[in-house]
């Protein structure tokens, strides 16, 4: 009679783990698991949460450099982070309330403690919270840095210079500033250039 191997256990990677309290979820509990994903409330989120209070695409939950950051994706209700209302990329540390319009969790982050003494490792890390460009805007601010015109910029990407200059638009909101050494200097200033 052939015995067949044992086979050693796999270890069990604790994951940060949303849990949600609101009783019309039923104790729904959501492991974060992917790098980046959306949360919403329509099917071909990563993460779903079936409530109508939830946006379709509500969030983006991201982990990062051993944090979780969550950034709202423009939803009806907003989100919070403590209670307070989140304006961009946000970290949210073990035992933190995320809300999702009025549906909230808390974040359960095994990995926020040290192993052999159960007490809490807290790592700073400087995440950047900058404007996010699209890719033609990011190549009207380098040509922009460059010096060209607005009709050089054009020319150089085969596009017009009335769309040179809403692209050019578009960046100084982006941006916060007023002008082309404006959007420049906050480009150098963010790392975009």
């Amino acid at each position: 009679m052939q015995t067949s191997p044992v086979q050693k256990a796999q270890r069990i990677v604790p994951a940060p783990t949303l849990c949600f309290s609101d009783p019309s979820l039923g104790g729904l509990r959501i492991r974060l698991d992917a790098d980046v994903a959306t949360l919403g409330r329509r099917e071909d989120n990563a993460y779903v949460v079936p409530d109508p209070r939830v946006s379709r695409v509500h969030a983006e939950i991201r982990k990062e450099c051993g944090s979780i950051i969550v950034t709202d994706l423009g939803s009806a209700s907003g989100t919070t982070v403590d209670g307070n209302v989140i304006t961009g990329p946000t970290i949210v540390r073990h035992g933190g309330r995320v809300g999702f319009g009025p549906v909230s969790a808390s974040l359960e982050d095994p990995a926020a403690f040290d192993d052999d003494d159960n007490t809490m490792v807290l790592t700073v890390h400087k995440i950047d919270t900058g404007p996010r460009l699209s890719p033609r805007q990011q190549q009207v601010l380098e040509l922009v840095a460059e010096g060209m015109t607005n009709a050089e910029v054009g020319a150089q990407l085969g596009i017009t210079e009335r769309t040179v200059k809403a692209y050019a638009q578009e960046l100084y909101d982006k941006l916060g500033v007023r002008n082309r050494a404006g959007a420049v200097a906050q480009g150098h200033k963010h790392d975009l250039i």
